[in-house]
């Protein structure tokens, strides 16, 4: 059997990323198994693991495809920026499944040291860009003199984490309260007296 050209077996990993983001959020990361994978991207496990080396590769590789997909901080204001927290890492998060999934590869995180690298690598960055925010915001005269960046950047990476947490155990949400509960968040922190 010929090898496969770069395009190709890129194009074929996207599709078998694609088929494993759809098994992991509809069954969960402990009940997704390599077979279903397979099953649903219509491939054999020779074609799998050629692509990767174990689950935990796969889950690696979903998880850095989610990673990159969250967006950037907006910090050209305390309103731009509660509205890019909320569409960026919020809103993904508002579907139970995805929520769930969120939850799951943050408890995983615990026993694999792979994961708990991406993992604390995205909430460094959430946490990192809400704090560059800050200091902007501040130096520009739009927020509070002596905003503690630090500190908003740690409640904003519980915020977030705190609404995942919620929308994995309770699916009745109100988008609406939520975004609400952003900005609120971020005006009491920021806004100039």
């Amino acid at each position: 059997m010929p090898r496969l050209t770069e395009a190709t077996a890129a194009k074929r990993r996207a599709h078998i990323l694609d088929a494993a983001a759809r098994c992991l959020f509809e069954r969960g990361l402990l009940a997704t198994s390599v077979d279903d994978v397979c099953t649903a991207a219509g491939i054999s496990k020779g074609a799998f693991y050629s692509h990767f080396p174990s689950k935990e590769g796969l889950i690696h590789a979903v998880t850095d495809l989610l990673s990159a997909e969250l967006g950037s901080i907006d910090g050209d204001s305390i309103q731009s920026l509660a509205d890019s927290l909320f569409a960026h890492q919020i809103a993904p998060a508002l579907p139970p499944a995805n929520a769930r999934f969120g939850i799951e590869i943050t408890a995983a995180s615990a026993a694999d040291a792979g994961l708990r690298q991406r993992t604390t690598a995205n909430l460094e960055r959430l946490r990192h860009a809400v704090e560059a925010a800050v200091r902007s915001l501040a130096a520009a005269g739009k927020a509070r003199a002596g905003a503690d960046a630090e500190a908003i950047g740690w409640l904003v990476q519980a915020h977030v984490m705190g609404v995942l947490c919620r929308n994995a155990v309770w699916s009745a949400q109100d988008e609406a309260a939520l975004r609400r509960s952003t900005h609120l968040l971020l005006e009491s922190l920021l806004a100039p007296v």
